[in-house]
Order: structure tokens, then sequence, then C-alpha cells
């Protein structure tokens, strides 16, 4: 390693979104990625961290053990606000908890799980699409179809009960919302662990094969967990299978929408939407604020020192538009081959939820184009309310009408 100074004045988060063109990243972060990848950055909630921009160092960087995921640590850098994690909370904490954690749930969300609720998502998606058939113009295509599907999915996962979704879908709202105030959000907090802590007790007298259900009867009642940790890793669940789901359905469907050469391709061609969902994963990677690292040594990242214990932002959405590595990365190619976009994360701490939420976004932007071929906006994109402050990027709206 070199003695490059490590501590350089640190520059404002750069804008997560180019405001005139609310699909598309700020022109500085080609430059940081050709002039400065690895910059010092003050987050907007005060803390200071090197900020990583390119793809293959963002990579790199969240595959190596080196650094660590665990929040409570010093120099994590909190983009918005501080987190306070309760034992449960995997995607807070480094190996071996994580992996303890992780493997408990890990089957209920692998790959093959995932394709055999393909029917059910589907069933569900028809189901939406019918009511937006049989409703009023115009219709907004959040609240009434990006929404409720991943929260549905989720809520079936977890085995909550029908009568009680909405309520989960206010409190994750309120959550995940940047306007709400910390009062606010924290009485969400507390009335998704309360409700969630009467479930498990619940699960306990009347055993179920969902995912709560067999953490109770598999981890809690031999001893390995407590109870507190089941609900907290509930929580972390409806955070993974929701709120980044819902955020891309609309932005996908957005996305294509301001591209119809693309999606007159894709409806043409249905084989494609594999493909098609990665490339939008790419384009419209709603983790747009990065997600946290802490060195736990000295580590050099494109010729700059991290010292141990300075935090680290990989920032996704730029790396996922790397010219590096896609040619004309900023143009939206359902055909473009090769796609590993970084939306979901890369190594141990990747998204558990990826493969059932690829599927979720395969059949909700494939099922709705199709089955509304004269789907079209109702006002201009420039003119739409986006969550652009959010650490997930997401619609506020998005009004459509056929």
């Amino acid at each position: 390693m070199n003695d490059k100074p490590s501590v350089p004045a640190a520059c404002p988060f750069p804008s997560p979104r180019d405001p005139h063109h609310p699909l598309d990243l700020p022109p500085e972060y080609g430059r940081l990625r050709e002039d400065d990848p690895v910059c010092r950055v003050e987050t907007p909630a005060g803390d200071t961290a090197w900020l990583v921009s390119r793809y293959s160092d963002v990579r790199a960087l969240l595959a190596d053990q080196r650094f660590s995921a665990e929040v409570m640590n010093p120099g994590y850098p909190r983009y918005l606000f501080p987190v306070d994690p309760q034992p449960g909370a995997f995607v807070t904490v480094d190996p071996p908890e994580h992996t303890r954690y992780r493997r408990m749930i890990m089957s209920m969300f692998t790959k093959k799980k995932a394709e055999s609720i393909r029917p059910a998502v589907q069933k569900l998606v028809d189901e939406r699409i019918d009511a937006l058939l049989a409703g009023p113009q115009p219709a907004d295509l959040v609240s009434a179809f990006a929404r409720p599907i991943p929260l549905t999915v989720v809520c079936e996962l977890l085995g909550v009960p029908y009568k009680d979704r909405l309520a989960f879908g206010r409190w994750i709202g309120t959550l995940v919302e940047t306007t709400s105030s910390q009062a606010h959000r924290n009485a969400a907090a507390g009335a998704l662990f309360g409700y969630l802590t009467k479930l498990v007790m619940h699960k306990e007298r009347e055993p179920s094969d969902d995912v709560l259900g067999l953490l109770v009867e598999n981890q809690l009642k031999t001893g390995e967990i407590r109870h507190e940790e089941v609900v907290v890793i509930g929580m972390m669940l409806l955070s993974a299978g929701y709120d980044t789901t819902a955020s891309s359905i609309a932005l996908n469907v957005l996305a294509l929408l301001e591209h119809p050469d693309q999606l007159v391709k894709l409806r043409e061609n249905p084989d494609l939407v594999v493909g098609a969902v990665e490339e939008l994963l790419r384009h419209q990677n709603v983790m747009q604020c990065g997600v946290g690292r802490v060195a736990k040594e000295d580590v050099e990242i494109a010729g700059q020192v991290i010292r141990a214990g300075e935090g680290v932002i990989a920032l996704l959405s730029s790396a996922d538009r790397d010219e590096s590595v896609y040619a004309d990365a900023d143009r939206l190619d359902i055909t473009r081959k090769d796609s590993t976009p970084l939306a979901f994360g890369h190594g141990i701490h990747s998204c558990i939820a990826k493969f059932l939420s690829r599927v979720e976004l395969q059949v909700a932007v494939l099922t709705l184009i199709t089955r509304i071929p004269t789907l079209k906006l109702a006002k201009p994109a420039q003119e739409l309310r986006f969550r652009d402050g959010a650490i997930v990027y997401s619609l506020r709206e998005l009004p459509v009408t056929w």
C-alpha cells in the first residue's frame, strides 16, 4: 500500500438523481467514476465516508470481508438517520452471527422456492390487473399495483392473516417514507413489532409452515433463538421483500413507458423477460444511496488507502452505469447480454429475497404490458412525484390510463 493521505476534505453527498430527468443519474457520477472513484463525502446525516463509484471496485468491496456491515461500529456511515439494530437483524451484522441467522431461513428463499410460487404470483398479478381494468381512470399504478403485489407475497411467506395486510402496508410505508417524522417512524416500528410479537406467540400455539412458523418450530422451541429474534427477523424480511420490490415494479414500468421501443420489443417477444428485468434492475437501481461498510483494517481501493475504522459507501447505482462495464451504459437495452446488476448487492450480504423479487418483477411487468397494451402515462414523467430523498428510490405515484 502507498502512503497517500486518507483524510481529504469531505464534499457533500452527490445528488442521487438528475432532477430534470428522473430516470437518469446526474452527470456528476460519470465524472466521479472517471476522475475521483474513491472520494470523501459527508452524508445528509452528517457522517463522513469514502464514496466508491466504479463497478469493479464496488463489486470487490462487497465481496471483501475486510469490510464490515456492523451498523453499530462507530465508523459506519449513516445516510439519513441513526440505525438501532436488535438481535436478529441479520443484515446489520457480520459472520458468524449473520451466517447463523441467514441459514435459518435460506430454504424459504431459494431460486427453486421462488419459482414454485410463480403461479401464485401470476394469479395475484392477474387479479390486480382485473381490478385496474374494472376501476376508474386514471389509476395510480403505485397504490393499485406496485405495492399490493409484493406486500401480499411477503405476508403470505410470513404467515400474516389477510385481514391485517393493509395495516402492515401503512406501518411499512411510514418507516420508509423520508417525510415521516422520527416520532411517526418510532410509532410505526412499535406497532409493527407489537403485532409480530403477538403473531409469533400465536404460531407457538398453532404451528404453521410459513417462515415465522418454521422459525418458531425449528429454532425458537429448540432454544436456538429467542422470541425477540424471530420478530426482528420478520421485520427484516418485510423490508427485504416489500419496499425494494414495490419500488422496482413502479420504476420498471415507467422506464418501459418512457422507452416505447423497448416496451414493444418485450411485448412482441415475451421470452426476453428474464434479461429485460435484469437490464431494468441495472438501469433503475433503486438503492440510489448505496450501502455502507466499515473497514476492519487498512485497505487500498483504486489507489486510495481506506484506514481501519473508516466508513465506506458502495454507490450501487453509479456502478451499474459504469461505461467500462456496459457499453452506452445510460441506454436501456433489454437485449443487452451478460448484465449482472448490483441491484441486490453482492457477496454474503446480497439480498436474501433476490430470487423472489425477480419472479415478481418478471410476472408483474410482462403481464401488465401484455394485458393492457394501450397503457400510457396520465401526466409527463417530469411532473411525477418521486421519493427522491430516500435510501430506496421510488415513485410516490404513477397515474396511468389505457
